[in-house]
Formats: C-alpha cells, structure tokens, sequence
C-alpha cells in the first residue's frame, strides 16, 4: 500500500514501519474524533486521518533548492517538503513536530515549506501565504520562519493587519511590503505550490513528500506524531 514514486519493491523495513504508521495512525485518528487533517471539496478529499500511500501520480514534484524555505542544514541528506496552509489547525499542530526534529538532528533532515492554501475553507490561509512570501522576500528565509512560527502560534488572529504587525516587527519595510502583497509573481509562487501538492497527490493538509538519502519519495498526509516522524526519517537514512 505504501509504494515509492519511483520504481521498484519496498523493502522489508519500510513495509514494517509503514504497518507501524497505519497502525499508529488509526490510534490517533480515534484519539482526534476522526482526523488529523483538513481536505478541501475541490480536490477529492475524504476527510482527515493518517495515510503513507502513495496513491497517486508524482506531477511536477520539484526537490528541494536554494530557492526554497529550507530549515536545517542545506546539504541534510533527508528532506521533508511540507505542503502547508496557515490557517489549518492539524497544519499548526504538525509544525512544532517538524520544528522538533529539526532541531534535534539539523545534520539528517531538512525541511522545506511549501504552499497549500485550502482557500474554499480557510478563507485567511491564502493571504498569510502571500504575507510570508512577502517576507521572505524582503527580509529573508530566517524572518519567513519566524513569521510562519508567529502565524501557527496566532491563528485566532490571522488577517490582514496581523500580517502587516508581524512583518514590520521582522523588519519588512513597509511600502515594500504594500507594493510585494499585490505582486502578480507572489500571487503566482503561492499558485505554483499548490498546483504541485495537488500534483504530487495532496488532498489535504498538511501534506509532505519525504526524499530518502537515495532520491526516493514517500509521500504521508497528516500531522502524524514525533515518533513516527523520526522513525520516518530514521529510514530515510538508510535507504
């Protein structure tokens, strides 16, 4: 069920973890009243709950590069690229987990953020995706993170004016920031990341593709917990 990109047989140890990921995962759905994350009518979505299949064509996927937002050490051998949405609370769930192996292990594992703004049912994630385009624009990759750190840790106060306070106490300068917000060419990076989570078999969020060491991809849906997350990557060093 868990099936790589690309081609050829899953080895043992990942079907093992995978059966461990289903299993877990069925826990935590039923400890979340039925879900760990938000999908959108738009795209097929058939509600939250943990998934680490495949499932889908690989469309436009694109790895990691210096144009990205990247956390940890460039050259990591693992990477996490994230298809996120500001305004999903399993989104903001899954951020400090991400956030914690990162900084545990900043040498084995990157992670990547990319856009997937649920627009039809959160109305405030598109507009905080463009404000942190803006940001790291202006200011730079450390000043995105920190505004996505202050948006997930904010959500109640997501807006327009919450975006402007957060990127002038970042150092973003003002008219800058004016004239960045209504860029057609920021508009589009959003529209481009999503279009490539939908692409790569998103129907929620959040949504992420794992690259092991070797190159391959496995894709997971969910804000799966720590344990699982650094079991993951733990495989994706030695494959």
């Amino acid at each position: 069920m868990f099936e790589k990109y690309n081609k050829g047989s899953i080895a043992i140890p990942i079907a093992i973890l995978v059966t461990g990921l289903l299993i877990g995962g069925a826990i935590l759905s039923r400890n979340l009243g039925g879900g760990n994350g938000d999908t959108s009518p738009s795209l097929g979505g058939h509600g939250g709950g943990n998934t680490a299949s495949a499932g889908g064509s690989r469309t436009g996927f694109r790895l990691a590069s210096d144009d990205d937002h990247i956390r940890g050490n460039a050259s990591a051998p693992v990477t996490i690229v994230e298809f996120s949405d500001f305004e999903c609370p399993f989104c903001a769930r899954f951020h400090p987990t991400l956030k914690r192996v990162v900084e545990e292990s900043p040498n084995d594992v990157k992670w990547v953020y990319r856009h997937f703004p649920l627009s039809q049912i959160h109305s405030r994630a598109r507009g905080a995706a463009l404000a942190s385009e803006c940001v790291a624009n202006l200011a730079g990759n450390d000043a995105f993170w920190q505004f996505a750190d202050t948006m997930f840790g904010n959500q109640s106060n997501l807006g327009n004016k919450f975006y402007e306070e957060t990127a002038k106490k970042l150092g973003v300068d003002e008219e800058g920031y004016s004239q960045c917000i209504k860029s057609k060419e920021v508009s589009a990076e959003v529209t481009s990341d999503l279009n490539e989570a939908v692409g790569s078999g998103g129907r929620g969020t959040p949504f992420a593709v794992m690259v092991t060491a070797s190159g391959e991809l496995f894709p997971f849906s969910g804000a799966l917990p720590y344990e699982q997350i650094r079991s993951l990557v733990d495989q994706g060093l030695s494959n």
